[in-house]
């Protein structure tokens, strides 16, 4: 079973960090509605499950041949965390990402959300080792990550599509963008400290 349930906090912090996938749904709420953007939430899902999944069989195939290749990934993953976390103290993407794309369609969510990079975090860094041993482990770690993901996909629609329609100009975008950076530092330090101790 799950040695550790600390994972949870680190899929929080991710899927929490802003990015186009987040963006697209704060977009597409401020365009077509909560109720209709709700709706997209499966493609959102369905683009992380193939996407953890094709990064899990790579590590799997390619261990036998570069068995040092899962820590190499663990120290990109943290790397990517950190260079995520520091980049979003200047990013301003709601806005353009909200200019630049209208009518978005489920496919939209789902493309984006397959090409996300988060998804190495998940398979490398952040979802149990033993989450593929069983398909036990395997069902309950994507029931987990399914029953996270809907929050923070409803958060970002209700609070991207209030930022967009100006409704918070107490608390700007860049708040968000630096609480969520301090969040996600935080919340991966029992990755971090699993790279260390492997």
């Amino acid at each position: 079973m799950i040695e550790s349930w600390l994972f949870v906090l680190a899929v929080i912090a991710v899927l929490m960090t802003p990015g186009p996938t987040n963006a697209l749904l704060a977009s597409s709420a401020h365009q077509q509605g909560v109720a209709k953007t709700s709706l997209f939430i499966p493609a959102q899902f369905f683009g992380y499950f193939y996407a953890i999944n094709l990064w899990a069989l790579f590590i799997h195939l390619s261990s036998p041949t570069w068995p040092h290749l899962i820590l190499i990934l663990h120290l990109f993953s943290v790397g990517y965390v950190f260079w995520l976390a520091f980049h979003l103290w200047t990013a301003k993407h709601l806005q353009q990402h909200n200019a630049r794309f209208n009518g978005i369609r489920p496919h939209q969510l789902f493309f984006s959300t397959l090409k996300n990079p988060k998804a190495l975090l998940f398979a490398a860094g952040i979802f149990p080792l033993n989450t593929w041993d069983n398909p036990t482990s395997f069902i309950l770690v994507f029931a987990v990550f399914s029953l996270v993901l809907c929050p923070v996909a409803m958060f970002w629609m209700a609070f991207g599509r209030a930022i967009l329609a100006g409704n918070l100009k107490q608390i700007k975008a860049d708040l968000l963008y630096k609480g969520s950076a301090m969040l996600l530092v935080l919340c991966m330090c029992p990755v971090i400290m699993r790279f260390f101790s492997a």
